[in-house]
């Protein structure tokens, strides 16, 4: 129960800040607010259906906000667990995002985290130890950069809050996205393959399919090629499935 009263306090916090973000600048007229857009990827590792990331994206003039939830599924709870609320919103400059706020709340087997990034200085709470303060990293959010950024970029920097990263742009083609399972895009696609570097030095070589979907250049793919394990893909969901379907995929059967 503590933990609950604890994020949900942190929540309210962000999501005060947030909406004076939002609201600063948005003109009175609402006409020019686009109608928020509901997507849903599913996360697979080898035949493993490894969870799902659920998000809400409103756009008003040059501004947005992405929010949304990541969580693994029952099967891969076995050996991983992760589950996390985030949101994020910013300002389009020349089609690219701008954070000016972020949150993200994750608990896993270790426990708890709320972190919210605004104003310069990134805040971090967990339950048990001392709040720590830190300066906000440079460049844009995570989440923003993968989800709305204009792929193919040649080189950005991105951060999760605490950490900055860097991608830079190894290739870029035109092909399709050929999909087994029907309630994923499958169609013609932008590929971007580029080098996910770490703080630490390490890099990963990571893939990105963006088309065009709801009125949006969306990523309806993404891979990443980890070194002696199997690839972690996510998949765009364009249609949804009944309840015995669910089970077939939940199954991979």
């Amino acid at each position: 129960m503590t933990v609950g009263r604890y994020s949900m306090s942190a929540l309210a916090r962000f999501a005060l800040a947030a909406a004076i973000v939002w609201n600063a600048s948005a003109p009175a007229a609402v006409s020019a607010a686009n109608a928020p857009i509901s997507l849903r990827y599913d996360i697979q590792i080898a035949w493993i259906q490894a969870g799902e990331i659920v998000m809400s994206l409103s756009e008003h003039d040059d501004r947005y906000a992405l929010s949304g939830t990541v969580a693994t599924s029952r099967l891969m709870e076995r050996f991983f667990f992760w589950h996390g609320r985030f949101v994020s919103t910013g300002r389009y400059q020349d089609g690219f995002p701008h954070t000016d706020a972020y949150m993200l709340w994750g608990r896993d087997d270790d426990g708890s985290e709320t972190l919210h990034s605004f104003g310069g200085q990134t805040t971090i709470r967990s339950p048990g130890r001392s709040q720590r303060v830190i300066e906000q990293p440079p460049g844009s959010d995570f989440m923003s950069v993968t989800f709305l950024g204009p792929h193919c970029m040649a080189e950005t920097t991105l951060h999760d809050g605490k950490r900055v990263y860097r991608l830079r742009l190894v290739r870029s083609v035109e092909g399709e996205v050929l999909e087994r399972h029907p309630p994923h895009y499958a169609g013609p696609a932008r590929r971007c393959d580029y080098r996910f570097r770490y703080p630490s030095g390490t890099t990963r070589r990571l893939s990105l399919w963006i088309a065009p979907w709801q009125g949006h250049d969306l990523l309806v793919r993404l891979r990443v090629r980890i070194p002696l394990l199997p690839d972690a893909n996510l998949h765009l969901r364009v249609e949804e499935l009944d309840a015995p379907q669910m089970e077939r995929k939940y199954l991979n059967l």
